[in-house]
């Protein structure tokens, strides 16, 4: 009688676990806020122009230690960053020579590395800002 009782209470523990409602969050606010260091940021967009992807996914990622790398859409590119703030300058930026189909991807990333003096990181973008405050490239944040 005993070990019936059990299995009756068991049984309906069950039931009533298997017919509960379970709500799921809104995954956003489960995602972590993208960080200028150790993030990956596709470029969306460049100097008012869409990103178009040929041979390889034009990105940026800064270290802690003040470096800073990626792809400008075919050639690699690396150099340094300094800080301060929401300021931010790029230097000795070097890069691979290689011929691509994407040289105006290049080109224009190139041109937001000379041209960035400020930055802002919104929810999961990173936005580049000139001299004059004005957009010129934005990014998004790719989790792996």
């Amino acid at each position: 009688m005993k070990n019936r009782n059990i299995f009756l209470a068991g049984l309906i523990c069950l039931f009533l676990t298997a017919c509960s409602i379970t709500t799921i969050e809104n995954s956003s606010s489960t995602k972590p806020k993208a960080t200028l260091t150790n993030s990956y940021f596709k470029a969306i967009v460049l100097n008012g122009k869409n990103v178009e992807v040929f041979d390889r996914e034009p990105h940026i990622r800064f270290q802690d230690d003040g470096k800073v790398f990626g792809a400008l859409g075919c050639n690699n590119f690396f150099g340094t960053y300094k800080k301060d703030k929401n300021e931010i300058v790029f230097q000795n930026i070097a890069s691979t020579k290689m011929m691509c189909h994407a040289i105006k991807t290049e080109d224009e990333f190139s041109k937001v590395l000379q041209n960035t003096k400020t930055y802002e990181i919104k929810e999961e973008s990173l936005i580049l800002f000139d001299k004059d405050k004005k957009e010129i490239a934005k990014f998004n944040v790719v989790y792996f």
